[in-house]
């Protein structure tokens, strides 16, 4: 991991460019808030069949799941599952994937953001307040 982070700090040396929030994909909430980044609320989902476009047809998905491939929008029964990833490839997780149920969240602030810009300001240019019904692809259980 040392090499890695050592790595990420050349590079960012060396183009001068910081890397900010947008390489976790944070995304802030949307109406409605309480559903926000779950499958409930995505274009993808199928509600009636509980499945996903993008899954195969034997995939099961939960309304309050959520993954990394999220895209706020309304959900439509019309569509077809296409099997274009496997739910582990685009990190399907049961339950609410929002800062307030994130190992990370301290308060308004997320911690990893925080360690990040501590331990290495020369790589990171994150702003640390996130709202606690937002979420990004670092989100890890409590």
């Amino acid at each position: 991991m040392r090499e890695f982070l050592d790595i990420i700090n050349e590079a960012a040396v060396a183009t001068g460019e910081k890397i900010d929030r947008s390489a976790f994909i944070y995304l802030p909430p949307k109406s409605p808030a309480n559903e926000f980044a779950q499958c409930a609320t995505c274009i993808h989902f199928m509600p009636d069949d509980e499945r996903c476009s993008i899954f195969a047809a034997s995939d099961h998905v939960e309304a309050e799941a959520s993954c990394g491939l999220y895209v706020h929008g309304e959900p439509s029964n019309d569509q077809t599952c296409r099997s274009i990833v496997t739910p582990k490839e685009a990190g399907y997780v049961k339950g609410a994937v929002r800062c307030e149920n994130c190992s990370w969240h301290e308060g308004s602030e997320c911690g990893l953001f925080k360690t990040l810009m501590q331990k290495l300001p020369d790589v990171f240019n994150l702003e640390t307040d996130v709202d606690p019904q937002g979420c990004c692809n670092a989100w890890q259980k409590r």
